[in-house]
Parts: C-alpha cells; sequence; structure tokens
C-alpha cells in the first residue's frame, strides 16, 4: 500500500548554515515522536549522509540517485525504495560521489526538474514524513527538492549574508511557482549557532520575524552537543552522552531535544 507521506524541503542557497544538520536533527525529532521518516539526501557534498555515519556507502556505493533521476543511469525512477538504507533512528536515502554528475545531467534532460518528484510518488512506502537535504545551490537538484516537497524550511545563520540568499531563494521559488503553476510554502526559518545570551540584534531578529512570522521563527543555541552528537553519527534524540564519553552534555541535550521538539511539532501542525 502506498501512503501519500509529507514532504519538506530543508533548502538554503548557500552552504555551511546548518542544513544537513537541520535535517538531521528534524528527521530525529519527528522519529523520536513515533513518525516513520525517510531523509533524502539530494546534496552531492553529503553531508547528511557523513554524519549519519555512511561514509563508506557515499565513497563506493555502486548505486545512487544519479542511477534512479538521470536518464543515463541504469536504474528507473520507480527503482527509489531500492536506495533506502536503514538507520537506527529513521530511513535514508544516501548521497554519493557520482550525484555530482547528476546536477549537469538534470539541466538537459527533460523532465529533469521533476524526476524526485515522480521518483518520490512512485515509492511504495508507509513513510509518515519524508526530508529532502537540498543542496547549497541553485540549480536542478535544489528546484527539484523544491518541486518534490512543495513545503521548505530555510536554515540560516542570523546575518547580513544570510539574508541575501533568503532572498535569491525565495526568488527561486516564486520563479518555480509560475513555471509550474504549483505553491510552494515556507514553513519557517531555523537560526542556527545562535550566540549565547541572545546576542542576536533585534534589528537582526525582527527582520526574520517580518520576513517569516515570528511564530515561524526558530533559534538554535550554539552548543557543543549537536557536533558531539553529529560524531556519534545520531541527531540529539538518538545521542548518549554516557556512551559517547561526554557524561557532562546531559542537560545540553535535553535543551536541544526541546528546541528541535518545538520546530518538529511546527512541522506536524503546519504540513
Amino acid at each position: 500500500m502506498v501512503y501519500m507521506a509529507d514532504r519538506l524541503a530543508i533548502a538554503m542557497q548557500k552552504g555551511g548554515v546548518g542544513k544537513s544538520t537541520t535535517t538531521l536533527n528534524l528527521a530525529g525529532a519527528l522519529a523520536d515522536r513515533g513518525h516513520k521518516v525517510l531523509a533524502v539526501d539530494a546534496d552531492p557534498q553529503g553531508g547528511l549522509t557523513i554524519k549519519l555515519g555512511f561514509k563508506e556507502h557515499y565513497r563506493d556505493a555502486d548505486r545512487s540517485l544519479f542511477d534512479v533521476l538521470s536518464d543515463q543511469g541504469d536504474m528507473e525512477l520507480e527503482d527509489l525504495d531500492k536506495l533506502v538504507v536503514p538507520h537506527e533512528e529513521y530511513d535514508v536515502v544516501p548521497a554519493q560521489l557520482r550525484n555530482f554528475n547528476l546536477e549537469k545531467a538534470l539541466y538537459t534532460e527533460a523532465g529533469g526538474h521533476s524526476s524526485l518528484k515522480t521518483a518520490l510518488d512512485r515509492m511504495d512506502h508507509d513513510y509518515d514524513y519524508i526530508l529532502i537535504d537540498s543542496p547549497p545551490n541553485l540549480g536542478p537538484l535544489s528546484d527539484g527538492a523544491l518541486l518534490a516537497a512543495r513545503n521548505v524550511v530555510f536554515p540560516s545563520h542570523p546575518n547580513e549574508i544570510s539574508q541575501n540568499s533568503i532572498w535569491l531563494l525565495r526568488q527561486e521559488i516564486q520563479t518555480l511557482e509560475k513555471k509550474f503553476d504549483i505553491g510552494i510554502s515556507s514553513i519557517g526559518a531555523v537560526l542556527n549557532e545562535v550566540p549565547p545570551n541572545e546576542s542576536i540584534s533585534n534589528a537582526m531578529r525582527n527582520w526574520f520575524f517580518e520576513v517569516f512570522g515570528e511564530s515561524n521563527v526558530f533559534e538554535v543555541a550554539d552548543r557543543a552537543v549537536i557536533e558531539h552528537a553529529i560524531s556519534y553519527n545520531s541527531s540529539v534524540f538518538g545521542y548518549d552522552p554516557e556512551d559517547a564519553g561526554y557524561p557532562w552534555d546531559t542537560d545540553a541535550t535535553q535543551d536541544m531535544c526541546d528546541t528541535y521538539n518545538l520546530l518538529a511539532q511546527h512541522v506536524e501542525d503546519n504540513l
């Protein structure tokens, strides 16, 4: 039986803003809340894949999204299920090095921008949520993630450079909406690596509130526990500070779980 999962693209036209970290921990939160989750790493750089402990898969796997989504591959759009690998918290479609060739291929192939949506539509699954970690650039893979999900969260840093990147991505979304006659909903923004003591300027915070709405902006503190969990190949929900050798992380882990639970609840309420 095929289920219609709610889909969400985690997208930003800039690298290094916590896109993969947001995907990883939001998926962990949704899974911890009892949902069955699939995370799709559509970024050829493979940040999500590597952080979850699939480094060898990223380097050496003999099949990838390139094979499923590109006409040059040796798999069909119906074969996306065959790329799914299990993780302790949720399922993953990992990235692979060959996916750097996928961006170029999808530029020239008919329906290339829509191939990820078609592949997801044809999956035989029972997922409640499918999260898509998008590349940090404008192109057919990032466009494909937006077209497949029709919902988007913007990970960002609270600075002026990220403001410009958000503006560019929102312009691209408007272009896609007009070209494909669809709507793409902005679910909110996640401000990552927020300095301690809430030291974002009021002007910066107010800008995000004006663009996204105050209730749609989530702040993630700059805490070492997030990187410790990644070193453990898990979200903060699958992280065991005692087992990892960081027993002092216990309170910080709970704080981060509380933060991502708020984001997860927001996603549940708005998809």
